[in-house]
């Protein structure tokens, strides 16, 4: 019986397949197929651009493929095209997101993946996932060895927003739960909104690093 060998220079795409949980289905299929074919497949792992043989060889395919393929006629207009793309790719982003187990409180603000609200503000992404310079935060990680803040409250994105002593300056009025979304849109582009969320964050660091001194 043959046996063969399949190299990947990804690694991580190694540890992904080597994962016990994954919610991608094409992760989920090649899965199956590797274990269908487990007597006559594996899977090794190869340093790039290592003079590997094998690797240089697919490298080389890989470049040929991408300037010499055969032409490929979508009996379609471009537009249609773009739209049936962007709608698989949010409808494969609806589902992971609504299968996800993790992310509660990001969910509890943004319910479904929009394109509208792409975020890159790193501030922003505090105050969604409750993950930055927070003691709360930072204690998980033993970063800090206690989840209160300096006031004596429990440190977490919300104390700061509304209740820190320190920050109360900046402080926030928060929406109801059914309003969450609506606010988040309506603020996310206001910048006198994003300036303020900055001075909050800032502030809360100051403390988490003061309290590191301590």
């Amino acid at each position: 019986m043959l046996r063969s060998k399949c190299f990947l220079i990804a690694n991580p795409l190694l540890k992904r397949l080597e994962a016990p949980k994954s919610n991608l289905i094409f992760l989920l299929s090649v899965k199956d197929n590797l274990y269908n074919a487990k007597d006559l497949v594996s899977l090794v792992w190869v340093k790039a651009h290592a003079c590997n043989p094998g690797n240089e060889l697919a490298d080389q395919f890989a470049k040929i493929a991408s300037s010499c393929g055969a032409d490929m006629s979508i009996p379609a207009p471009y537009s249609y095209v773009k739209r049936v793309c962007k709608e698989f790719l949010m409808n494969e982003s609806n589902s992971y997101w609504k299968n996800s187990t993790t992310g509660k409180r990001t969910k509890e603000i943004l319910p479904s993946a929009n394109q509208d609200l792409l975020i890159n503000n790193k501030y922003v992404i505090y105050l969604l996932t409750n993950h930055g310079p927070f003691p709360a935060y930072l204690c998980r990680f033993k970063i800090l060895n206690n989840r209160d803040c300096l006031c004596g409250e429990h440190g977490d994105v919300k104390h700061y927003l509304t209740s820190c002593m320190y920050a109360k300056d900046y402080h926030l009025l928060l929406p109801t739960v059914d309003a969450r979304t609506h606010w988040t849109r309506k603020l996310f582009k206001n910048c006198l909104f994003l300036n303020r969320l900055k001075s909050i964050f800032e502030m809360s660091r100051k403390i988490c690093d003061d309290s590191q001194r301590l």
